[in-house]
């Protein structure tokens, strides 16, 4: 893969796309799933919208795909994708532990302030570290409840 900064902006504009979509058809937490969100860290659960797929649009974009391929996304099914307080879940793996994982997610976007300023530091942190071992999923898996 070329330098990072040559695919942040297209990777972002992505993000930003998807966001608006979910926001736009997704569903409100209810108030279950805002406390949960509260319990992970999220100051405004009300914000987050949930839309279920049969699976994460990655292909769409090819930029997007190579690099969730390069990263080690791909390498088994990828359930779930938080885009600031917008929120992927792929039909049939809907759970606690996913759902506090993703939420988690969230917060991580509420305290770096934006989608791109969250892509920053992900995507730097994936291409150093793997996407299994970047210190924003170590974090979000801390946070997972349930089975």
């Amino acid at each position: 893969m070329k330098d990072l900064r040559t695919y942040l902006p297209l990777v972002v504009l992505w993000a930003k796309k998807h966001h608006d979509h979910i926001q736009e058809h997704g569903t409100e937490l209810n108030e279950e799933g805002m406390e949960m969100a509260r319990s992970v860290g999220v100051a405004e659960p009300e914000r987050i919208r949930i839309l279920l797929v049969d699976e994460i649009p990655f292909q769409e974009d090819p930029v997007v795909y190579s690099l969730a391929k390069s990263v080690g996304m791909l390498s088994g099914q990828v359930m779930g994708l938080t885009l600031g307080h917008a929120i992927y879940i792929v039909k049939g793996c809907q759970s606690a532990r996913l759902y506090s994982h993703e939420f988690r997610h969230v917060h991580q976007y509420e305290v770096l302030g934006s989608i791109g300023a969250f892509m920053d530091v992900y995507l730097e942190q994936v291409m150093i570290f793997g996407y299994h071992q970047a210190p924003l999923e170590q974090d979000a898996r801390q946070f997972e409840t349930g089975p």
